[in-house]
This record gives C-alpha cells, structure tokens and sequence, in this order.
C-alpha cells in the first residue's frame, strides 16, 4: 500500500508539472514557423519559453522514472537499470533544451538591444 501511495504521489507531481509545462508549449505548426524565422526578440522569448517548458517535460519525466526504478531495484533490477537509463537521458535531453531556451533568451537581448 505504501508503495502504491508512494507511487501515485509521484504521478500527481509530474502530472502537475506537465500541465505547467504546456503554458510556455508551442503547437508543433507555431514551432515550426518560429524555428524557420525568428526576426526579433519577442520570437525569441517565445522559442525560449517552449524549450524551457520542453526541458520541464523532460526533467518530471526523469525524476518519475528515476523513482520507478528504485521501486523496480527490490523486485525487477533489470527494470530498474532501464528505468535509471531513460531517467539519465531524459535528464541530458532536459539540460540540451535549457541550453537553447538560453541561447534564444540571449538573441531576444540583443533584438531588444538593437531597438
């Protein structure tokens, strides 16, 4: 029972982390158009705030997996080493992805600089 609570505990925190995580989420169409053209700073923020919200999918992500495999270490260890794999990977993926939020951050400053 422990377990269970435990675990459904951990679903609620990403499930909510994901819902914040898609205020900043652009349309796969609105991401392709901005990616493709990026004239000033305000499109700058905004390809920012969808990597930004990307990266937080990917670390809830992590960090889910990350505590399936310490419950998967008991029962199933090769679980838990797959689950310990993608949570580490998620994690890389979550740090690429700030690291472009940045990135398009520092442009906006510098379209916003040139005004």
């Amino acid at each position: 029972m422990k377990s269970f609570l435990s675990c459904f505990a951990v679903v609620a925190v990403v499930s909510c982390a994901a819902l914040y995580a898609q205020a900043g989420k652009l349309s796969d169409q609105e991401f392709r158009k901005l990616a493709a053209s990026h004239p000033n700073a305000e499109e700058h923020q905004k390809l920012a705030a969808h990597y930004t919200a990307h990266a937080m999918e990917h670390e809830s992500d992590a960090k889910l997996h990350e505590e399936l495999a310490n419950q998967y270490s008991k029962a199933e260890p090769s679980l838990a080493g797959e689950a310990r794999h993608y949570a580490a990977h998620s994690r890389e993926a979550a740090e690429a992805l700030r690291e472009l939020a940045k990135i398009h951050q520092g442009l906006a400053k510098e379209h916003a600089a040139r005004k």
